[in-house]
């Protein structure tokens, strides 16, 4: 190694404390030295080379009163910055060539490099440093015939490393070289540099999978998008038809023979607004609604649809026992689920089987015995060919599917994962190899009885009701199906086509009971429009309609609603937003206190 007479000759500044005060003769020195011999007897002693680097950089920053210091390993014809205790992070776990490094002129050269000011040394990879806090350095080989490491030392300010503390930092060296020398810990070098490959591989593998998840949820975004535009293009498509239907099944007589075919027309229209909400669910573009739910109930109402969807070649069976305390849950979003649970049985039986859905209570997932009043348990059950412990690890991941190219889109589990996990549940699939799969459902209870469903009927015109009515709306057929119901309700309908052209007949003078408007619509949205009216026309009860979800935003009086629509949903929220309307207009009190002032 390099001595210490030499390096003073690089023009270095006296001892100090890493800060640039001066220091005594002894004090700090002497302190420094005591660091430093405590360091040396322990490494005579250490038993491995993790040892040799964590008392290294547990001592040797201290003993030079230095800013920073680094433990650099040699890998073939690399520097692996192996270790570092610094003010601010370097190049902990980094590779570099020897050639670029000053680590590697050290253990090249097997001498010390001192360089006080590191803007001025060739030696110096600039832009490396120029990201650093490092102003001058001391870079020390360990290993005398070959050294196999180095350690160094940084300061943020220039004029280091003065003789002392070259001393100190190339005792450390010396003694870590004597470890070495006895052949305890170079096997164990070359394996620790094995592992810390293995190491890096598996982090890139793990950075990789993030990646990949980065991408399906990128892609289940998208999805959610392109669903919610085909849902609202849809939803426009059905509107006008179930409001014909509609109008034709409440007017004309019960033995009228083209009842039958329009009640029969209507079961299907309303298939197909259930089958499009469920794709919003499961784009997760509608928010949960949890209210109580009877799921003895929820089943049998469910059983003819299981059963189509299933097939002849499954056997369904439903096993639910009475007086089940109700569940805390959104009923649509729990049917799109169990939907799911079911569709992957019938897929895993081919051949057929036995589906089962049973419901127990008490029960409690995983080990919460002191939960178990609190949560009921769903579970489907199928006799298919079960998963082994690779395929069940990756079940709930997002795009992860067993079936055939076209066959699934791998996001059903997932699905029903997240619903779950929303209601405040939880879910445990247990499957083995040619023995089925069971997936079991928590779902949280609750003592609030379950509210009563309206009728889906027409009630009589009340006196409360009629008026003048604004329909808006881009889509002619819709707009025009929604003013033959307003119609029946005995309004007389103003129709047009945009927020702006709304906003003209108003201005013109027409003055509304009733304001009904879609939200997605070319130029000024809905909600745009009832914003802008809600402080001038106060007085009119407002109606926002959307093809799918897309309205939190919207004032929290404003009566909502979501295409397609029965007349009876139509009747419901207007009768709301006439309530609301009233609510709000100010009392006979309120009229002289503002007349009086």
């Amino acid at each position: 190694m390099k001595d210490t007479g030499k390096i003073m000759q690089t023009g270095c500044t006296p001892l100090s404390d890493g800060n640039g005060a001066q220091d005594t003769p002894g004090g700090l020195l002497s302190s420094r030295w005591t660091i430093a011999a405590s360091a040396m007897a322990r490494l005579s002693e250490a038993g491995n080379l993790s040892e040799v680097v964590e008392i290294l950089r547990d001592s040797a920053r201290a003993a030079v009163g230095a800013d920073g210091i680094a433990v650099v390993l040699r890998d073939g014809d690399q520097c692996h910055y192996y270790a570092e205790d610094a003010m601010e992070g370097l190049w902990e776990g980094m590779r570099f060539p020897q050639e670029t490094c000053v680590s590697g002129w050290a253990m090249l050269n097997r001498e010390s490099a001192a360089i006080p000011d590191i803007r001025l040394d060739p030696r110096i990879p600039q832009e490396a440093y120029r990201q650093t806090f490092v102003k001058s350095m001391l870079m020390v080989p360990i290993g005398a015939a070959r050294p196999v490491a180095a350690l160094g030392a940084y300061w943020a300010a220039t004029g280091h490393p003065d003789a002392d503390e070259a001393a100190i930092l190339e005792s450390l060296a010396h003694a870590a070289s004597t470890a070495l020398a006895n052949g305890r810990l170079v096997a164990e070098m070359a394996q620790l540099n094995r592992s810390l490959e293995e190491r890096i591989a598996e982090r890139t593998r793990e950075l990789e999978a993030a990646h990949q998840k980065l991408l399906q949820t990128q892609k289940l975004e998208l999805m959610g998008q392109l669903t919610g535009n085909v849902a609202h293009d849809f939803n426009n498509l059905l509107s006008p038809i179930m409001t014909s239907l509609d109008l034709i099944l409440q007017t004309n007589p019960s033995q009228d023979p083209t009842q039958a075919h329009a009640q029969m027309a209507m079961e299907s229209a309303e298939r197909a607004r259930a089958l499009v909400q469920r794709l919003l669910a499961f784009a997760r573009r509608q928010p949960l609604t949890s209210t109580a739910v009877d799921v003895r109930s929820l089943l049998k109402g469910m059983e003819a649809l299981l059963s189509s969807t299933v097939g002849a070649r499954i056997e369904l069976r439903v096993m639910v026992p009475p007086n089940l305390p109700n569940i805390l849950a959104d009923r649509q979003q729990l049917e799109i689920a169990i939907l799911n649970l079911a569709v992957n049985a019938r897929d895993a039986m081919p051949e057929g089987g036995v589906l089962s859905i049973s419901a127990t209570y008490p029960s409690a997932p995983g080990d919460s015995e002191d939960k178990r009043d609190s949560f009921l348990r769903l579970t489907v059950s199928d006799e298919g060919g079960g998963m082994d412990e690779a395929t069940k690890a990756k079940a709930l991941e997002p795009f992860f599917t067993t079936k055939p190219a076209g066959a699934g889109t791998g996001l059903g589990l997932a699905m029903v994962h997240g619903v779950v996990q929303q209601l405040g549940g939880a879910m445990d699939i247990r499957s083995e190899l040619h023995a089925g799969t069971d997936i079991s459902l928590w779902l949280p209870i609750t003592h609030t009885a379950i509210a009563p469903r309206p009728t889906p009927r027409i009630a009589a015109v009340g006196a409360e009701l009629g008026g003048i009515a604004i329909i808006v709306d881009d889509h002619q057929l819709v707009r025009r199906g929604t003013a033959a119901m307003l119609r029946e309700e005995g309004y007389t309908v103003v129709e047009v086509a945009s927020a702006e052209e709304c906003l003209a007949r108003l201005d013109e003078g027409v003055q509304p009971q009733i304001l009904i408007t879609d939200h997605v619509m070319p130029g000024m949205t809905g909600l745009d429009l009832v914003r802008s009216l809600a402080e001038s026309h106060a007085h009119v009860a407002m109606i926002l309609v959307s093809g799918h979800d897309g309205l939190d935003e919207a004032p929290g009086d404003v009566v909502r609603m979501t295409k397609p629509f029965r007349q009876h949903e139509l009747q419901a929220a207007i009768a709301q937003a006439r309530r609301q309307v009233q609510s709000r207009a100010p009392t006979p009190a309120a009229l002289m206190r503002k007349r009086a002032g």
